[in-house]
């Protein structure tokens, strides 16, 4: 079981915050006396949050950062930042036949944009115009290969996941379209959530087996990895993953595993949520941030040590999260109700334990 350390935590009903009874009962005064002030000074949850006044409070279905530039995709359109997320612009709509834009990503000043169900666009002028980018991309059973559901780009190639075709990929250089694998129709794992990078090795998050493929430069196919690592685990579908840079982090419907090359041998960590509708990763190195959907609520997290343990941040109830990702020191959200965000400004570096703040008032060693 992982470890969760006792936290600070706000209630988003409430200006309450939780804090570990053992703990506070066994405490010094002097201690519960800071506690009570830390209680009194918070913030709700809820608060800590604001939307992006310039995306509508709608379904927002990702959003992506990379240095100055950001990028939310939303039903038929992109938002997109140049300065920070200091102010947004909508573009215009993909096409007539799009209701969704499930991911989006820029690569040397153009935008790529996959909807569900008409494939993938482009736009060279931060979304003023958009031509489709769909050559060589067809095949899928019921078209199913234009039901984009995430695209990711590494060494200048385009890798698409789709509901319902396997994975894809484009050579940016040149070339059309090309289905990138044949494992996934026989496992019966077709339909694909996500793809991550994570160094030269690609991780597709696919079917509802507990399973995961991974694929290195090279490889002739994709490798099938058990994430219960002896068996199959029927039932168990993973959402997203993320490569810290030293581990692998993969969010499932039943919880959380974690692996150092993105293969057996996995390891559960069952983070006490129950069933989970979502799980979505932010990385702002050394810290990982995940979000964790139940269908009550959504807990918001951190992590210090690539996902061994964590800590909470918020638990925002009736919140549907379907993305995260990191500016700076602000941590963005993409939801139901449109684009959020909050400072992360103050994450601590390291776990707050009763440990460390019982140090805070030993008396130094003679």
């Amino acid at each position: 079981m992982s470890s969760r350390e006792g936290t600070i935590s706000s209630e988003p009903q409430s200006n309450a915050i939780r804090v570990n009874i053992v703990v506070l009962m066994a405490a010094p005064s002097r201690l519960v006396l800071s506690l009570v002030a830390l209680i009194a000074m918070a913030t709700p949850a809820w608060a800590q949050w604001t939307p992006v006044a310039e995306v509508p409070a709608s379904i927002v279905y990702s959003v992506w950062a990379k240095g100055d530039t950001l990028l939310a995709s939303a039903d038929s359109i992109v938002y997109v930042s140049i300065n920070g997320g200091a102010t947004w612009k909508g573009s215009a709509k993909l096409a007539t036949a799009v209701h969704v834009v499930a991911t989006a990503q820029m690569h040397n000043g153009r935008i790529y944009a996959g909807s569900f169900g008409q494939g993938v666009f482009v736009s060279d002028d931060l979304g003023d115009t958009w031509v489709g980018f769909n050559q060589g991309l067809v095949g899928g059973f019921q078209d199913s290969q234009l039901k984009i559901s995430e695209i990711v780009i590494s060494d200048n190639k385009l890798h698409a996941a789709t509901g319902g075709a396997g994975a894809w990929r484009r050579d940016l250089a040149a070339g059309t379209w090309h289905q990138f694998g044949d494992i996934f129709e026989p496992s019966q794992a077709s339909a694909i959530s996500s793809v991550t990078v994570g160094g030269t090795r690609l991780l597709a998050c696919a079917g509802t087996n507990g399973t995961v493929y991974y694929r290195d430069p090279g490889d002739s196919d994709w490798t099938e990895s058990l994430l219960k690592n002896v068996a199959l685990g029927p039932g168990t579908g993973p959402f997203t993953a993320i490569f810290t840079g030293s581990q692998w982090l993969v969010g499932t419907n039943t919880g959380l595993y974690r692996s150092a090359q993105g293969q057996s041998p996995w390891t559960f960590e069952n983070l006490g949520f129950g069933p989970q509708v979502n799980v979505v990763f932010a990385l702002r190195s050394p810290v990982v941030f995940a979000s964790f959907g139940t269908s009550l609520f959504d807990e918001i997290e951190y992590s210090l040590d690539d996902g061994a343990s964590w800590q909470e941040l918020d638990s925002l109830s009736g919140v549907f999260v379907f993305g995260l990702a990191t500016h700076d020191t602000t941590l963005y959200a993409a939801r139901l109700d449109g684009l959020w965000r909050r400072s992360v400004a103050t994450v601590a570096t390291k776990p707050v334990t009763w440990g460390n703040l019982k140090a805070l008032y030993q008396k130094p060693k003679r």
